[in-house]
């Protein structure tokens, strides 16, 4: 099995499925909303 951390000819991981690449965006956007989330609810606590 090849090193998924080597970068490939592109420079990105090679063999990254698509399933995997689906799954780091639901995160980064789960956890952009929550910063959101976090930034609203601070927001309101100091007013």
């Amino acid at each position: 099995m090849t090193d998924p951390t080597g970068p490939g000819r592109d420079g990105h991981p090679p063999g990254a499925p698509l399933s995997f690449k689906l799954m780091v965006v639901l995160a980064a956007l789960y956890l952009g909303w929550r910063l959101v989330e976090g930034v609203i609810a601070l927001y309101r606590w100091v007013l």
